[in-house]
């Protein structure tokens, strides 16, 4: 059911997707007077098609929905009556073939503008930009932060979720400079605090800026160290331990929550502890034989007894929603920053400086389609939004057969007043889908080791 819920969402996010991309070629096309043929979603055998008569556009849909395609009317693609040469995408000139190339890519991030703003408009459940906990020795505690604080903005931009800034967090991440905090202290009211970031590293593109760069974690509620379930045969079981007992200490140290349980016994090196229980408001000390088991190289101690397994988090969500003309702000906003930090990393990628597992093939994709999608409507609109930038953005790269290749051939023509001869396109294109296979080849490694995984 995995498979099939995440193979039907990615189908839907790449019928979307390529619908849009294809959609912006023949728009502009039709505008600036190229007579388009086709308009075809999908590729292979047409399995359905509609033409308003002879001389008018087919629109169809092929049997392979895992892309798209406009054909248009083209010199080099067949023969062209003299009447209907002015209509030949081959005889336009050099600024119109360009505009008709670019608008593909600029009409996926002209969907990431729209989704935004959907989104932004609908709103979004986030956690409240309340600070839990703060790492010891992290920026964050150097530089003044405590738990209870509220982040109130950063850098003047407003904070109204935990998450609402994280692309711009993200952003900074990446470059040595200062943050500057205004938050909301319970005990003195506001405070602004400042942060030196340092040099980039690797974790410039950890999407949880705020957790894994500054040291800081939201506000969520504590459950308490009683046991949701034993494991069959396990110590737990073995020594009578039984579902709703509350753990109060271990071997005689005082155990504050679930997680401190879990801490204080894995991280313990004796075989036998004592957990003092309360059990219907008796306290007693149970003896535990414990196991031990190697987990990625370190010997964990366990009793083999389950948590929570759902935690109340009413009280620590806020909706984040804008405005229509704000959330069109943002809209525009987030695709551009977006649009940036894809650029960086696939930059970095080239070069070395940031690791290729970032690269996902159609696997992962469709993974993360059926996931968002279990997770609702908004999720999956965000992550169409993703898709759609990286989209338009790998089509700009200057590879040819992608239209960033075409946009150089074009501007090599205006330079040098003439088109590139044939053969050397021809060399471009060999070289370009050279490329393209490789990029598909180590997409599809990652996703094969993010399977063993």
């Amino acid at each position: 059911m995995d498979f099939l819920n995440n193979a039907l969402f990615f189908l839907v996010a790449v019928a979307v997707l390529v619908s849009f991309h294809e959609f912006g070629h023949f728009i502009v096309a039709r505008w600036l007077g190229v007579r388009v043929l086709k308009f075809s979603v999908g590729f292979g055998k047409t399995i359905w098609s509609w033409q308003k008569n002879p001389t008018a556009t087919e629109y169809a849909i092929g049997a392979i929905p895992l892309g798209g395609y406009v054909r248009m009317l083209d010199e080099r693609e067949g023969e062209v009556s003299a009447a209907e040469r002015d209509q030949a995408f081959n005889c336009k000139p050099l600024a119109t073939r360009s505009l008709i190339v670019l608008a593909g890519p600029a009409a996926n991030l002209v969907l990431a503008v729209l989704i935004y703003w959907s989104i932004g408009m609908m709103g979004t459940e986030d956690l409240k930009p309340v600070i839990g906990a703060v790492t010891p020795g992290s920026i964050a505690e150097q530089s003044g932060f405590e738990p209870g604080d509220k982040i109130v903005s950063v850098d003047n931009r407003p904070v109204r979720g935990w998450s609402e800034q994280r692309l711009y967090l993200l952003g900074r991440a990446a470059t040595s400079g200062e943050l500057s905090f205004i938050i909301d202290r319970p005990s003195v009211g506001l405070k602004t605090l400042r942060v030196a970031l340092g040099q980039e590293n690797d974790r410039s593109f950890d999407p949880a800026v705020l957790s894994s760069v500054l040291g800081i974690s939201p506000e969520l509620p504590v459950p308490e160290a009683k046991v949701a379930g034993v494991v069959e045969s396990g110590p737990a079981e073995r020594a009578g331990i039984l579902e709703d007992d509350l753990i109060l200490a271990v071997d005689s140290i005082a155990v504050t929550d679930w997680g401190d349980l879990v801490r204080k016994i894995a991280m313990g090196t004796a075989e036998k502890i004592t957990l003092s229980v309360e059990r219907n408001g008796t306290i007693i000390a149970i003896p535990v034989i414990a196991d031990f088991k190697l987990v990625e190289g370190t010997t964990i101690r366990r009793i083999g007894i389950y948590g929570p397994t759902s935690i109340d988090l009413s009280e620590h969500i806020t909706r984040v929603r804008y405005g229509p003309l704000e959330a069109a702000v943002r809209g525009v906003e987030t695709t551009w920053m977006m649009s940036s930090l894809t650029v960086r990393l696939f930059g970095k990628m080239l070069t070395g400086s940031a690791s290729r597992e970032h690269l996902s093939g159609p696997v992962s994709i469709a993974r993360f389609a059926g996931q968002s999608a279990s997770l609702g409507f908004t999720q999956f609109l965000a992550f169409l939004a993703v898709l759609s930038v990286s989209l338009g953005i790998i089509n700009l790269l200057p590879i040819p057969v992608l239209d960033g290749g075409h946009l150089v051939y074009f501007a090599a023509e205006g330079v040098l007043g003439r088109p590139i001869p044939e053969r050397v396109m021809l060399w471009g294109q060999q070289f370009g889908i050279a490329f393209i296979v490789l990029l598909m080849g180590l997409a599809f490694y990652n996703d094969f080791l993010s399977l063993l995984q």
